[in-house]
């Protein structure tokens, strides 16, 4: 997916968002923008994701802070853990399991901060979690359970913090379905998304590093993941834009093995989706 019109304000905007999580003078904030212009000034229509990978660099460097979203994050682990058991009562009671999950791991995607167009935060969330759980989901659904019947591999590209708690739900429920499930993780702090290391401290699960940029590109993958990526016997679970703006520019060479899931939170994914902004989306290639 290439950047339209409206990305470039949006990497702005979360360009101030991070910059008054981490600077304490204006200087410090309007320097960081002003350098992240002058690439943004030079790198048009490449994928916003990538375009935002170079505004975390920067924000990092210029900081010193190492995760700016560290304090975020951890709220977020602890408001999932806390709404948990909404997600199992759901599960509990479908009887359409494989449904349920894919709704879980969906509405899960909602805990993301500054993005345009879709405001979050850890407490109002709290407070509509459930009736997200039981929105509109976009998608053939069908063809998904089909797709997670036929694959008994499967790599789950995680997104965000907080999120990674249903999704490590999703993930016990498959493997006891007798899956084989491997989970993909950033190999530093970028964003709000949770990193290998943290998740190796939440779960035995099988899990490898997928890089340090926003989504996943095959040049930035660890060879371990990599090799699972390109086996055309694990089914790939990728959760969250930034993995549906970057793997959409190589999705052809995962034809009939890949499952999106997420919430289109701003307008240009939803619009590459064909679907509504804030719709939960689910879809097979």
């Amino acid at each position: 997916m290439k950047m339209a019109s409206n990305c470039y304000s949006c990497i702005m905007d979360r360009a101030k968002f991070e910059c008054d999580l981490v600077f304490g003078t204006d200087e410090e904030k309007r320097s960081a923008m002003e350098e992240l212009l002058d690439f943004m000034a030079v790198h048009k229509g490449g994928v916003p994701a990538l375009v935002g990978t170079e505004r975390e660099r920067i924000i990092k460097r210029r900081s010193g802070n190492y995760d700016p979203y560290l304090v975020l994050k951890a709220g977020s682990n602890s408001l999932a853990v806390q709404l948990l058991p909404v997600a199992r009562k759901l599960y509990d009671g479908a009887e359409n399991k494989m449904e349920a999950l894919v709704r879980i791991a969906a509405a899960a995607n909602s805990m993301e901060f500054g993005v345009k167009g879709h405001n979050f935060d850890n407490e109002t969330f709290g407070r509509v979690f459930e009736d997200i759980l039981h929105e509109k989901l976009d998608g053939d659904l069908p063809l998904v359970q089909k797709r997670l019947r036929s694959f008994d591999k499967i790599l789950y590209l995680t997104d965000n913090a907080g999120e990674v708690i249903f999704d490590l739900f999703v993930v016990e429920k498959l493997k006891e379905m007798g899956k084989r499930v491997v989970m993909g993780s950033k190999s530093e702090p970028v964003l709000n998304d949770v990193t290998a290391e943290e998740l190796r401290g939440m779960t035995e699960n099988e899990v490898v590093p997928t890089g340090s940029v926003v989504g996943t590109t095959q040049e930035d993958l660890s060879p371990e993941a990599r090799k699972l990526l390109m086996d055309k016997s694990w089914l790939v679970l990728s959760k969250g834009m930034g993995n549906f703006e970057t793997i959409s520019e190589y999705q052809d060479s995962l034809l009939g093995r890949l499952i999106y899931m997420l919430r289109a939170k701003c307008e240009p994914v939803a619009t590459e989706l064909g679907v509504r902004q804030g719709a939960l989306v689910v879809r097979t290639l």
